[in-house]
Order: C-alpha cells, then sequence, then structure tokens
C-alpha cells in the first residue's frame, strides 16, 4: 500500500520535546545548564551552549533527534521521558530507543527502505508488517491506521456516521478496525449529537438531515478520526 502519512504533527521528524520534564530532571539531580552542556560535549561529542539548554527548558527552542539522546544520557533517563506528545512514527520509534536498523531488521526491510516510509510517511507495508510495526512500537490506534492505509475508510464511515445516522455504521467500523461493538457505538452516538447541535437538522420526509456545516462543523469533521481514536483510547 501506498500512502500518504496523515497523522497529526506539525514536524513528524522534530522530537516531541518536554521542557518541564527536562527542568525538572535536571533541577533533581542537582545539575547547572553549564554541567549538561559540557558534559553532552565531554560524553557525547554534542556541542551546545548552556544558553541553549536553557532555551530548550523555556520552550523557545527544542533539540533535534541527536541533541535530545544525548540530553537523556547526561540526565540518566530515556529518551521518552523527555518527549511529550508523539504525534509520528519517527517521535514513537525515537521514544522507544529502537533504530531505524532494528525496525528495519524487524520487517523484513533494507533501513534504506524504512527510512525513506518513515521520513516520508508513505507506508508501503502488507498486514504483518504493520502489524509487527504497530506492535514494536505500541502504536495508537491513529498512528495504525496511518500505516495500514484504513484512515481514509474510517474518515468515510465516521463522516457518514456523525452527518445521518449513527447506527448503521456501527458494525461496519467494528469491523474495519477491530473494535467492540458497545465501545464504538456509544461513541458514534455521542460524536453524532455533537455534530448536530453544531449544524442543527431538518426532517425530511421522516429523516432527520443535517443542514450544511459552518466553519465549526467543518473543523469537527475535519479533525474526527482524530477525535474518535481519542474517545476511543481516552
Amino acid at each position: 500500500m501506498d500512502r500518504l502519512s496523515l497523522y497529526p504533527s506539525s514536524d513528524p521528524r522534530r522530537p516531541a520535546f518536554n521542557r518541564e520534564a527536562a527542568r525538572s530532571t535536571r533541577q533533581a539531580l542537582g545539575m547547572r545548564a553549564e554541567d549538561v552542556a559540557s558534559t553532552m560535549l565531554s560524553a557525547y561529542g554534542v556541542q551546545v551552549t548552556p544558553l541553549t539548554v536553557l532555551s530548550w527548558e523555556s520552550g523557545d527552542q527544542s533539540p533535534g533527534e541527536r541533541e535530545l539522546t544525548a540530553l537523556a544520557g547526561v540526565l540518566w533517563c530515556s529518551v521518552g521521558d523527555l518527549m511529550g506528545s508523539l504525534s509520528s512514527v519517527h517521535q514513537h520509534r525515537l521514544a522507544r530507543g529502537v533504530s531505524t536498523f532494528d525496525m528495519a531488521l524487524r520487517l523484513g526491510l533494507s533501513p534504506t527502505e524504512y527510512e525513506e516510509m518513515e521520513r516520508g510517511g508513505r507506508w508501503r507495508l502488507t498486514r504483518r508488517q504493520a502489524e509487527l510495526l504497530g506492535d514494536a512500537l505500541a502504536l495508537p490506534l491513529r498512528a495504525r491506521l496511518d500505516i495500514t492505509g484504513r484512515d481514509a475508510r474510517a474518515g468515510e464511515l465516521l463522516r457518514r456516521a456523525v452527518t445521518t445516522r449513527w447506527q448503521p455504521y456501527v458494525q461496519p467500523v467494528c469491523k474495519l478496525l477491530d473494535l467492540p461493538r458497545a465501545r464504538v457505538g456509544g461513541i458514534l452516538h455521542h460524536l453524532h449529537s455533537e455534530y448536530q447541535e453544531m449544524v442543527g437538522t431538518v426532517d425530511w420526509g421522516g429523516g432527520t438531515i443535517s443542514m450544511e456545516p459552518g466553519e465549526e462543523g467543518r473543523a469537527f469533521l475535519a479533525r474526527l478520526v482524530d477525535v474518535f481514536c481519542e474517545r476511543l483510547e481516552a
């Protein structure tokens, strides 16, 4: 399958840095920014200034992958401990401490093949490979939809469910995503109600039909797959 990644991220190659975790970890160790910078250089060959370390902690800047790895080593924690909300397969892999070489080996791909897919977000995987990738990185549902190419179909079903009648779409969504009927039904019901309150409805021959959505309704539909996954995993 050849899919353009729709998993939301402003920069899927940039680590999701948790500045609060970095600052609190450094302070708990009794280290100054100067100590962190000097140890990053001496132990990992990564040159940064104390002001750069403080700018990471203030949120003015964020470290790159090599810098983040070195920072985690200096602070005696895992890379994942210094990462916030993860929004790409690349970030999930980095947080798990899995190299591209090891991930490629697990999937039966060359490192170059894997790196190209991860970098471009265009996944050409068999169902088995997608399962292995998802399990190895403990990917959430939204990311699994992306790597398996089911995101477009899921979006189509969910859109129909909230804009028309939600009941007929419970079973198709359950089948597509391999989810229990009770959980899917409850979420679709709530999403349908929320959307209908945004746009209003009209009675057309005994059936309820949504009116044309405004800006709020269009934004809701644009994030529908994300919202569904968030509700499911809440």
